[in-house]
């Protein structure tokens, strides 16, 4: 990637931050205000990003968006943001995937049943979704949702249900009072990647794609063997880039916008202009790359269903080329 291009996005997403309402959640869910200092109420990616928010701007507009806790059972039970909708862990990815001729993926049915009883609609314009933090299975949620053709904006709360009891948000116990909704499944392919379209993409010597691996170096390099699988290492022209590198506070929120620029745009010298694939193991930790990789102003990234769990076990004498070793590779460390 030029340097021209890198400093182009970076000027826009330096203009995204200080605009009154511009491109930023600020605009559906309170101006944007500058914050003295980075802290859970108000998040610097919160004023930077499109799809995130963080307490102020909850706040100010909790009567406007629908909520999706993925939090544990009793962690719900025993408080949640008040009118927030539940969906398991397991209905997102551990009980609903299923074999196709493409690979793993979720079923959407399923999926989109799941969603539709923890009380989101298809039409909600705005729906956040929050966690523990600013982690894993909050972008796979925001990920699930997008998958499935959501088009609302579909956004994460920086800090996570921490944050906004800090902030003395309103809460409640109890399950969960949110009726059902009916939600029939559209898939948006542009967020996901299948097994075809990745290998469409992979040659024995590189990639004509750009491919990021958000697993750790040690899985990356095939030093780290998860015995599910026949391979060990990465897809061919990967790069890797630690999930954990984009969050702070242990996982409670994002990292700054100029941090996370310098990860993705300077170090890892990607282009967002170019097509970019977004894999791990089984696209949880995958989806943090995608998420923040949209965030940026990436025009075209996927997630790939099934991931190494599903890459690990095919075989280069069919095209599904893979590369491991000491050696193999780029390994970004810039927040490591």
């Amino acid at each position: 990637m030029g340097a021209d291009r890198r400093a182009d996005r970076r000027t826009v997403l330096r203009g995204i931050g200080t605009a009154a309402g511009g491109l930023s959640l600020g605009g559906c869910l309170g101006e944007t205000r500058e914050a003295a200092e980075p802290d859970l109420f108000q998040t610097p990616a919160a004023d930077a990003f499109e799809a995130v928010v963080d307490s102020m701007r909850l706040e100010e507009r909790l009567a406007d968006v629908a909520l999706l806790d993925i939090r544990a059972e009793d962690a719900f039970t025993e408080g949640h943001v008040a009118g927030a909708g539940r969906i398991p862990r397991s209905e997102l990815l551990d009980t609903h995937y299923e074999e196709t001729p493409d690979g793993y993926r979720a079923s959407p049915d399923a999926v989109a049943d799941a969603i539709g009883a923890a009380g989101i609609a298809p039409d909600d314009d705005v729906v956040v979704v929050y966690g523990e933090g600013s982690n894993l299975w909050e972008t796979y949620a925001i990920y699930t949702l997008r998958a499935i053709g959501h088009e609302g904006r579909v956004s994460l709360l920086d800090g996570g249900y921490a944050a906004w009891t800090a902030s003395n948000g309103e809460t409640e116990t109890g399950a969960a009072e949110t009726a059902t909704q009916e939600y029939e499944p559209d898939l948006e392919m542009n967020v996901i990647a299948t097994r075809e379209r990745v290998a469409a993409n992979v040659r024995e010597d590189g990639a004509d794609v750009q491919l990021v691996d958000n697993r750790s170096p040690a899985e990356y390099r095939g030093e780290e063997r998860d015995d599910d699988v026949d391979r060990h290492g990465h897809i061919t022209g990967a790069v890797n880039v630690k999930f954990t590198q984009n969050l702070v506070d242990g996982g409670e929120r994002l990292r700054s916008p100029a941090d996370l620029e310098t990860l993705w745009l300077d170090d890892a010298g990607l282009d967002p202009s170019e097509e970019t694939i977004s894999y791990c193991s089984t696209a949880v930790r995958g989806s943090v790359g995608w998420f923040v990789m949209e965030q940026l102003g990436w025009d075209t990234v996927r997630n790939y269903e099934g991931s190494w769990e599903d890459w690990g076990t095919l075989s280069d004498a069919d095209g599904y080329y893979y590369t491991s070793g000491p050696d193999a590779g780029t390994v970004v460390d810039t927040f490591s």
